[in-house]
């Protein structure tokens, strides 16, 4: 049976070849919790840049995606003309949706800029929707909902604007922000819930299976008084009418990802208001350099440690799913956080690339049986983490890091004497090294090194 397991391992990644770890001499030792197995599906994914998407097709099958940002839906380029809709304007776009549709990934359009003549402020491209325009809005909303209801260019998930609450001082024509006045209590998010609720229900009253994603809050940390302000104001003044409140969860924290400091934020927050249901979806998740500096000399391995635990970490949180931002680019893009590079050679994947990839084809179907992570310390820094899931196949999966250390350390898994088990780490190597990682001393431990770099660990049923 454990030479099943290894030969199951080995074709789900190819091949294999790399050098065994060495231990060290200390061996720390963690119980199994006994904790049941909810069924939890998380969605898993990329934001395909339309400028890119053909370059891309080459590594659209290798991920095991279930959904994909496509592109923006530019409404002051489809309607610069109030009632004349120049669709071509979006020819890119929906060369991506099929692209993905293609690869059976389901396509996520971001909805934003409003027309010059539907803008609050005229002369501003980082403008909210004049209350006057909504009208225009919703006309607008069920066009495109009808124009992307079937075929090999529909869509089910729309997102509203980008990252709505950035602070009013983000420069004109990026994308972002648009909506945050600054003034407290909430921020401008009452005008940004109002326009939600117009898109929302217009989309719905064509395609009623659509899913609306709500915010992709930037999320300022540790200060988020705004971002959670702002969602305050949409939910006082009309209610929630979107499908999955959608957030930015880049980088760490201290030794925790900003993801899950995030996504607890907003749960404690929506809880208070009888929301704690509502799903969340960490709508772009990378590892990035710092802005404006080099990036440390050790990035891309960093990179690769990122990508092999936050598709886990969204697992435990019970997120509705993630997003990489973004899949392919040429130069630094959004602070070098793309998975793959645009080179004079071609397409040339990252370590991070293989490590995102890896962990999802390990993950895929698998549940979480861990404690729910509800206060998450961020000031442990080389303390072991580990997350503990069902497999789909019903084996119990572990997953282990140390975050920051660059070390590694001996550790040990409490199992019942002589519990066969195979460690797959170097997940950021097109093949992972899987080793058997049994207890052959019959002493129940299972020995193994763990450093930043996450190990995954299966028990054999």
């Amino acid at each position: 049976m454990r030479l099943i397991v290894l030969i199951f391992i080995v074709l789900m990644f190819l091949s294999l070849s790399s050098p065994a770890v060495d231990s060290e001499e200390t061996t720390f030792i963690t119980y199994l919790p006994l904790v049941g197995a909810p069924d939890t599906r998380v969605l898993l994914g990329y934001d395909l840049r339309v400028h890119q998407g053909r370059r891309a097709e080459s590594l659209l099958p290798a991920i095991p995606a279930t959904w994909a940002r496509a592109g923006d839906l530019v409404w002051d380029a489809i309607e610069p003309q109030r009632g004349v809709y120049a669709w071509e304007a979006a020819a890119a776009l929906e060369e991506n949706i099929r692209r993905l549709r293609a690869v059976g990934v389901e396509p996520v359009v971001l909805v934003q800029i409003a027309p010059e003549w539907a803008r609050r402020f005229p002369g501003r491209t980082c403008s909210p929707v004049a209350p006057e325009a909504y009208p225009d809005l919703a006309r607008f909303a069920a066009a495109a909902a009808a124009r992307y209801h079937s075929g090999d260019r529909a869509v089910r998930y729309w997102q509203f604007w980008n990252e709505p609450d950035f602070t009013p001082a983000v420069a004109d024509g990026k994308g972002i922000g648009c909506w945050n006045t600054g003034v407290a209590p909430w921020y401008g998010g009452d005008a940004y819930g109002a326009a939600l609720r117009v898109f929302a229900n217009a989309v719905r009253s064509v395609n009623p299976g659509a899913q609306i994603i709500g915010g992709n809050f930037a999320h300022f940390w540790p200060d988020d008084r705004q971002t959670l302000g702002f969602l305050r104001g949409m939910i006082e003044t009309g209610g929630l009418t979107c499908d999955i409140i959608g957030f930015s969860g880049y980088t760490r924290w201290g030794s925790a990802e900003r993801m899950t400091l995030k996504a607890q934020s907003l749960r404690r927050m929506l809880a208070a208001y009888g929301l704690g249901w509502m799903p969340l979806a960490a709508v772009e998740v990378a590892e990035v350099c710092p802005e404006g500096q080099p990036c440390p000399p050790n990035y891309y391995q960093m990179q690769a440690n990122y990508a092999a635990r936050i598709y886990a970490l969204a697992i435990a949180l019970n997120l509705r799913g993630i997003l990489w931002y973004t899949l392919l680019e040429q130069g630094a893009g959004f602070q070098h956080s793309h998975l793959a590079d645009v080179t004079s050679n071609g397409v040339t994947p990252r370590p991070a690339f293989y490590a995102y990839r890896n962990a999802a084809l390990l993950l895929q179907g698998a549940s979480y049986a861990g404690p729910p992570l509800i206060d998450t310390p961020f000031d442990r820094e080389g303390v072991p983490h580990m997350l503990h899931f069902i497999a789909r196949d019903g084996a119990p999966l572990y997953v282990f890091w140390r975050p920051t250390a660059q070390d590694e350390a001996g550790w040990g898994l409490v199992v019942s004497p002589g519990q066969r088990a195979t460690c797959i780490s170097r997940l950021e190597r097109p093949t992972p090294l899987a080793t058997d990682c049994s207890d052959r001393e019959g002493d129940g431990l299972i020995r193994f090194d763990v450093s930043d770099a996450p190990i995954y660990i299966r028990l054999e049923l």
